[in-house]
């Protein structure tokens, strides 16, 4: 699989950063990506279900291990929101910019999964539903995805 684009990387880093606390150890990034997963999951599993939902987040955390091979043994629990068992062990003595990096790594790959399954328009729409003050382009100050 190809790497994630530069620009989903850079946006799933402004979103993280959004839902983190400013100056988040590592506990506050694993509860920032909580929160972004109960959010996007609230605004995908109609679409997607929630097996759908689970089978991308658990291939996302499965790619972004390639770069962070402490994330190698997280895995998504079943027949929940967003169960990431395994994670807090993983991240435990991590530095927090290493966690960040990580756990931005897993967000940006779920954003790339999604636009590689149901397309670009569709999938960043659906993420901007959810974070409409987020600039998707720091170009970009517009709340509107360009094409």
């Amino acid at each position: 699989m190809s790497q994630v684009p530069p620009r989903l990387s850079d946006f799933a880093r402004r979103l993280l950063s959004r839902e983190a606390d400013i100056g988040a150890e590592s506990a506050g990034f694993a509860a920032a990506l909580d929160r972004a997963c109960d959010a996007l999951h609230d605004r995908l599993a109609p679409l997607l279900s929630s097996p759908g939902f689970e089978a991308l987040l658990g291939r996302s955390v499965q790619l972004a291990s390639r770069d962070f091979p402490f994330l190698a043994r997280v895995t998504v629990a079943p027949s929940t929101r967003c169960s990431l068992p395994g994670l807090p062990g993983a991240l435990d003595g991590r530095p927090p910019e290493e966690v960040a990096d990580a756990l931005t790594a897993v967000l940006a790959h779920f954003i790339w999964l999604l636009v590689i399954f149901i397309g670009e328009s569709l999938g960043l729409r659906k993420v901007r539903e959810v974070w409409p003050e987020v600039p998707f382009d720091t170009t970009d100050s517009s709340a509107e995805v360009e094409r």
